[in-house]
């Protein structure tokens, strides 16, 4: 399995959502980066589709790399437009999926994910996986304010989202 960078996987995640017309917010990036490597590395025997790990915030997972792009906005909940027109946002989802060049499976996964997840608002979003083992798996022993570097563990998304698969 070939793994992505993680910032691109979120310049693909902002095209997708805009071409279905939903609103993408820094946040909402995050959790769809989220259930899109938890359901890959459950789907795909463990193997990682990032090389990058979410880290166990207050808010949810979060990529470090990709908060970095866009703490300016990041609190404040604005949305993201690519500000393409239909048909300029086809070709740039086409030349995405080009750059990201992942198998079938991959990208069936990942498009599947996003029309599942992505119409869901930003607030339930957090509040799903505020309720799911892997996130509070890491924040074991925090205060629920505490902020924290840990990383999610792959074995425990693999688990969760399997029992998910096979329930």
């Amino acid at each position: 399995m070939r793994t992505v960078g993680v910032n691109l996987m979120s310049d693909y995640i902002i095209a997708f959502c805009q071409n279905m017309g939903v609103r993408i917010s820094p946040l909402k990036i995050q959790k769809l980066l989220y259930y899109i490597q938890a359901w890959h590395i459950a789907k795909f025997n463990k193997a990682q589709l990032f090389n990058e790990l979410p880290e166990a915030w207050v808010n949810g997972p979060v990529y470090r790399s990709v908060y970095n792009s866009y703490k300016s906005s990041f609190f404040k909940n604005e949305a993201i437009s690519t500000e393409l027109d239909e048909s300029e946002l086809y070709h740039e989802i086409k030349e995405l999926q080009n750059k990201l060049n992942l198998h079938g499976n991959q990208v069936l996964l990942i498009d599947a994910v996003l029309q599942a997840y992505a119409k869901l608002s930003d607030e339930r979003l957090v509040l799903m996986t505020h309720s799911e083992k892997p996130w509070n798996k890491a924040r074991e022993g925090l205060s629920p304010i505490e902020r924290s570097g840990r990383k999610l563990n792959i074995d425990d998304m693999y688990d969760y989202f399997n029992k998910i698969t096979n329930a």
